[in-house]
């Protein structure tokens, strides 16, 4: 059994990496943030599964940019804070590249916009990732065949 504690820290890691990434305009890239993170921030020398999630992440960005934009029509990508821009990426990511229950993931992800997020951070993050997890189990009974 995987340890909560260990995984809640996986995901702040990789939060603080792309809040990094973004904060800073796309300059750095995305290993350098990683790198600093780990090293400076979090005085680790590893995390696998935050490295893992920052990996798939960044391999799927595009798909996860489109859902991001078809769950959040009213906002435009590049105009949500870089916060709930990292914890939207990271969660559709976990949901949809790893076997962690959608549910779990939805609130894991609500519980660090609370702690990294504006006021209205949780609500929209909810929204967004719980109808991310509606339209995925009708993907899956599209995907069955008749």
């Amino acid at each position: 059994m995987v340890n909560k504690e260990a995984r809640r820290e996986s995901r702040i890691l990789a939060v603080e990496v792309l809040f990094a990434y973004f904060s800073r305009g796309e300059k750095i890239s995305i290993k350098e943030s990683f790198d600093h993170v780990l090293h400076e921030v979090a005085e680790k020398d590893s995390d696998a599964f935050a490295q893992e999630l920052i990996d798939r992440a960044i391999e799927h960005f595009k798909k996860i940019k489109v859902i991001i934009r078809a769950f959040a029509p009213e906002f435009a990508f590049e105009k949500i804070a870089p916060i709930n821009r990292s914890l939207l990426i990271l969660g559709i990511t976990e949901m949809k590249y790893f076997e962690t229950p959608p549910i779990v993931v939805i609130n894991e992800y609500v519980e660090l916009s609370k702690l990294f997020g504006e006021q209205r951070s949780a609500s929209f993050i909810n929204g967004v990732l719980d109808n991310f997890r509606k339209n995925i189990g009708r993907q899956r009974e599209d995907d069955e065949p008749a």
